[in-house]
């Protein structure tokens, strides 16, 4: 009796000792060794035996395998343009958010084109050169580089879409001067860079001039992007100075493209694969169905009264006609004089009446040419700070009281007459003919789009005049607007007539030149006009 409660005793304990030395350590487990003469349990390390648990062996091996490797040195070139996205672009894209929607929306087109124009070269520091790409883009470089081509395309239609935004100086600027982006396709980068920083400039100026004393805000975004073109220039200057540097010792581009995109298009092609047939039931199933029965004998029973009618007919007939001689013509049918017609001209003469038929009538033209297009409904309306006159056809009453924070925005009018009393900040004439506009003072500017046969009469103050992709116009200027600023692009037949005595409406007409002759002269082109004498 008295061992029986020893034992139990004594095995009340170890279980006791077990639970508390479990919730001590996760990673060791108690056994007890019943050949053991000491009263403690024996206690093995898991680490040392051959059981695996949650807190053992696999947790330590998994530790192992999760430790990162160390980063790859990212090559300078590549830190760089970090640095200018980081310094320049970002920043950009920041300030263009407090501007105007769609400022904010090409913006955020020209970040993802710098986007793709890092990942451009970080591939290409990766690659070697193209084999063949100097007589031309190899199919990998296409691919390479039509992302940024992409944005470059979404960059412009923003600005094609809305000519009729407030800012669309600003959408110019940037559409003019993201082909610079395009660098990469150039062994002569850095002048490349500068052609489009220069015709960018010419709308930024425009920026400039026309919140010069209005909107610091907007001036600090058009030289912000400025400075951006510079330190692009300046980081091609300093990196790819004869164009985009390749590695000579890197693997062939066609392979890191694909290790780079690989599995995506593997993807693609697998779900665009056929599938293939299941394969047969183990069990057999149903036998096939029989196949139809036979036609009926009747289908192959030859006819032979029809087989002796056809086999007197075919070649051997012919030849049989023409061995008969000069009897072949012994079953012609004699014709009488009244019925030959080389004798009879009245026979003639009505057979081709009677074989005559009358020409069908000419085919109908097809709707997309003969329909024309849905005319819009003309209109002139106030909306926040610009005024709309639009699709106007033969009016000449078209009056505008406008104020100085407003501007002007003509559109698709035709033989119509339009006057604008007031200072207003600038006006728009846009895809329109034959057109008079009458202006008493100007903030910014006069533009002109796509416009013919038109005039333009200024009665005070005109800083600037833009003409574009525009013939046959006349300019009368005021003595107030003698120091205007002309720019033209792309036009013919415009007049500017300078006033002489603007009481009794007497004007001198000066022509814009339209012919220019170009020289190179020490590795420079010049420019000049091409005055005629006499």
């Amino acid at each position: 009796m008295y061992s029986l409660e020893a034992a139990t005793s004594r095995l009340e304990d170890l279980t006791v000792f077990q639970e508390e030395t479990l919730r001590k350590s996760s990673n060791k487990s108690v056994t007890i060794d019943p050949n053991s003469k000491d009263d403690e349990p024996a206690i093995e390390d898991k680490r040392s035996s051959g059981v695996s648990d949650s807190g053992g062996a696999a947790k330590a091996i998994n530790a192992n395998e999760a430790k990162p490797e160390a980063p790859a040195v990212k090559p300078a070139a590549l830190q760089e343009f970090d640095s200018f996205l980081s310094e320049f672009v970002d920043p950009f894209v920041s300030m263009s958010k407090t501007i105007d929607p769609v400022v904010e929306e090409q913006v955020m087109h020209l970040a993802k084109a710098f986007a793709s124009e890092r990942k451009f070269l970080d591939v290409a520091l990766q690659s070697q050169k193209p084999v063949g790409a100097d007589s031309g883009p190899t199919p990998a470089y296409v691919e390479l580089f039509q992302p940024i081509a992409k944005q470059g395309e979404a960059i412009s239609n923003v600005r094609e879409n809305n000519r009729a935004s407030k800012y669309i100086n600003h959408l110019a600027t940037i559409a003019e001067g993201v082909p610079a982006l395009g660098w990469v396709n150039s062994d002569l980068p850095v002048p490349y860079i500068t052609d489009f920083k220069d015709s960018a400039q010419f709308y930024a100026n425009k920026v400039l001039k026309e919140y010069k004393e209005s909107d610091k805000k907007q001036i600090e975004w058009v030289q912000h992007f400025l400075k951006l073109l510079n330190a692009l220039q300046a980081y091609v200057k300093k990196f790819h100075t004869t164009g985009v540097s390749w590695n000579s010792s890197g693997k062939p581009l066609d392979v890191v493209l694909k290790e780079q995109g690989g599995s995506e298009e593997d993807n693609v092609s697998e779900k665009k694969a056929a599938p293939s047939p299941p394969p047969p039931s183990a069990s057999g199933g149903a036998p096939p169905p029989p196949p139809p029965p036979m036609p009926p004998a009747s289908v192959f029973k030859v006819d032979e009264g029809s087989q002796q009618k056809s086999s007197g007919g075919g070649m051997n007939a012919v030849f049989a006609e023409l061995n008969k001689g000069e009897a072949v013509t012994s079953g012609l049918k004699k014709v009488d004089k009244s019925e030959m017609t080389h004798k009879n001209p009245e026979l003639r003469r009505a057979g081709s009446a009677e074989n005559k038929k009358p020409s069908p009538p000419p085919p109908k033209k097809p709707a997309s040419l003969s329909k024309k297009p849905t005319k819009k409904p003309a209109r002139k309306e106030l909306e926040d700070t610009k005024w709309y006159v639009e699709n106007y056809e033969n009016e000449h009453e078209l009056v505008i009281n406008g104020e100085m924070n407003q501007g002007v925005f003509i559109e698709k009018c035709n033989n119509c007459t339009v006057q604008i009393k007031g200072k207003v900040s600038a006006v728009s004439l846009n895809e329109c003919s034959k057109v008079g506009i009458l202006v008493e003072n100007l903030v910014s500017g006069f533009d002109v789009i796509k416009c013919s046969s038109f005039g333009i009469q200024v009665t005070g103050a005109l800083p600037t005049l833009s003409i574009d992709q525009s013939h046959e116009g006349q300019v009368y200027l005021s003595k107030q607007s003698l120091d205007v600023e002309i720019y033209t692009a792309q036009t013919s037949g415009l007049n500017i007539n300078l006033p002489k005595n603007e009481e009794q409406g007497d004007y001198s007409e000066v022509p814009l030149p339209e012919q220019i002759v170009h020289k190179i002269t020490n590795g420079k082109i010049t420019s000049e006009i091409v005055e005629h004498e006499g």
